[in-house]
């Protein structure tokens, strides 16, 4: 979901007064802005230079494809730790270091998400309310709260899979697949 509000284009949508009827939409993203017109028409323009493009646009792409990477890298290695797959089965140790791993890259791709989704949210609210006389208010789209919380979930599935592997790593007893009776004489069923 994160992947999918970083390349959707409702990161900023042109705001309406209740009184006008809009002649068109306006949205923008981190890769281009469309215009949808009353005829339904849509017109996209991709930002075409990467050096011309405002800093939080800059920062905002970086910042997400990080996460984005960190999150897929989690993924990959939290799924080798996972109790139920069979990756890693001869050593329960280093099942649960991997999935303790899986769990800190997910909370490092939720932190840097959540981040600059927050970032980006307070700028436009900031700039709503600021600007009173501005012609364009823009409001926050759905792209950017469906990134907001798509690195909420991911912050919080890796703070679960951390806290989850760190009991087993602490834990001194040993994990039997099938329990052992000291009396079989006398436990049966």
């Amino acid at each position: 979901m994160c992947t999918a509000g970083t390349f959707t284009n409702e990161w900023k949508v042109l705001g309406h007064n209740n009184d006008q009827s809009p002649t068109l939409d306006k949205y923008k993203g981190l890769w281009m802005e469309c215009l949808v017109h009353r005829s339904s028409h849509v017109e996209c323009k991709s930002y075409t230079s990467l050096l011309h493009q405002t800093f939080e646009i800059q920062v905002g792409r970086a910042v997400m494809i990080i996460s984005i990477v960190f999150s897929s890298l989690a993924a990959l290695v939290a799924i080798s730790g996972l109790r139920c797959t069979r990756c890693l089965e001869e050593n329960e140790k280093s099942k649960d270091r991997a999935a303790f791993l899986g769990g800190i890259l997910f909370v490092c791709g939720g932190l840097l998400a959540l981040g600059i989704t927050s970032w980006f949210i307070q700028e436009i609210v900031d700039y709503f309310f600021q600007n009173d006389t501005a012609t364009e208010r823009y409001v926050v789209g759905r792209s950017l709260i469906g990134a907001f919380v798509a690195s909420v979930l991911c912050l919080f599935g890796g703070i679960l899979l951390c806290a989850g592997s760190v009991t087993y790593l602490h834990s001194k007893k040993i994990l039997r697949k099938h329990p052992v009776s000291r009396k079989p004489e006398k436990d049966y069923v």
